[in-house]
């Protein structure tokens, strides 16, 4: 397979969007989809050493960040009239419909070793796939090991990797 050559840089992918802040980050991307919503908090639930402290390269290890993060949407608002069913959604005081979503990021423990730049990996079903395509790993959808960070291709360019999903018929660990 070949490889970018611009490495340290976002691949041209729709879903890598440059942030200094993980958190930020991640609410611009849902800014910049099709529907309109607000991250309201992000709670970290565990922090932990990814590949088992592996070094990758000059970015050095890499920690796996669990988290929960709450949304709010506004159903009334003109870019979230797509959104099927949001009408009859219940309401919060301010009129707004709220949600929620586990988050799970692979990020380089020394920040500023990293690029700069997130690789959200929009999964399907709860799959997370950018390790699989990107570092010729495993299909696994709960990394810790360095066999799962496979070669580290992302990791090496210090890509923070994000998931997040909110598909209500999905258990805990699929």
């Amino acid at each position: 397979s070949t490889r970018p050559a611009n490495p340290g840089r976002c691949p041209g992918l729709t879903y890598c969007a440059l942030s200094g802040r993980i958190a930020t980050a991640l609410w611009l991307v849902l800014v910049a989809a099709s529907a309109r919503a607000e991250l309201t908090s992000l709670k970290i639930i565990r922090r932990e050493p990814f590949a088992e402290g592996k070094s990758f390269g000059e970015v050095g290890p890499y920690e796996r960040i669990i988290a929960h993060a709450k949304y709010e949407i506004d159903p009334s608002h003109a870019r979230n009239q797509g959104v099927v069913d949001l009408d009859l959604a219940p309401r919060n005081a301010a009129g707004k419909v709220e949600f929620e979503a586990d988050v799970d990021f692979l990020a380089p423990v020394d920040l500023s070793k990293g690029n700069g730049a997130i690789f959200y990996d929009v999964n399907n079903r709860g799959g997370k796939l950018a390790l699989r395509f990107f570092n010729h790993a495993k299909m696994k959808n709960d990394p810790t090991t360095a066999e799962d960070a496979g070669d580290g291709f992302l990791m090496r360019r210090g890509y923070v990797v994000v998931w997040s999903g909110w598909l209500g018929e999905l258990l805990p660990g699929d």
